[in-house]
């Protein structure tokens, strides 16, 4: 490129400096732009879970949530090891749920949990819960909560000792497109 328009050396300098300054500013608004996109489409972005055998669709979960099926079926899993059990799987059991507990409430869940489960194992009793329906509500930008409905039913040496419909509520909270529990209560104590 020849920039010898003018008889002056600084004129000529002062020419390139304009030059290199626009280069400059372009290559910023081009960095600026692509930063902005990119962390837009890491904000959008979804991942879709199609689980073997366990949906009949596919699921979609994002960086702060997820859709209805995935919370559902998580939901599904979560009150499954949470609410049917037997002495000889609760403690398993409530250790693979105790994997799905945020970290700020890992401490409270286990203390919950491992004290539920010395308390089935010394009165020998079986519990089976059946869902008949699942209802969430998002409370903010990455937490829900989900209010599962069903029928209990608890048994101790083959009898049945109760049986009733029952509402439980699982506090959730989704962080960098995980899930998370935070509490679990039962909605009628």
């Amino acid at each position: 490129m020849r920039l010898d328009l003018f008889i002056q050396k600084t004129s000529n300098i002062q020419l390139k400096n304009q030059l290199y300054r626009f280069a400059v500013v372009v290559i910023a608004l081009a960095v600026v732009v692509n930063s902005y996109y990119t962390y837009r489409f890491l904000n959008e972005q979804r991942i879709v879970v199609i689980p073997p055998g366990g949906l009949d669709g596919k699921a979609a979960v994002w960086t702060n949530g997820a859709d209805e099926p995935y919370l559902k079926m998580m939901t599904r899993y979560s009150m499954g090891l949470y609410l049917t059990y037997n002495p000889a799987t609760v403690r398993s059991q409530y250790s693979e749920l105790l994997a799905l507990y945020h970290p700020a409430s890992y401490s409270d869940g286990k203390n919950l949990l491992y004290d539920l489960a010395g308390k089935v194992e010394m009165s020998n009793v079986v519990s089976s819960f059946t869902p008949s329906g699942i209802e969430y509500t998002k409370k903010a930008r990455n937490i829900y909560e989900i209010e599962t409905k069903g029928v209990r039913s608890i048994y101790s040496k083959g009898l049945k000792l109760d049986e009733k419909t029952r509402t439980f509520v699982l506090m959730v909270i989704f962080e960098n497109g995980r899930f998370y529990i935070t509490d679990i209560k039962d909605s009628e104590k």
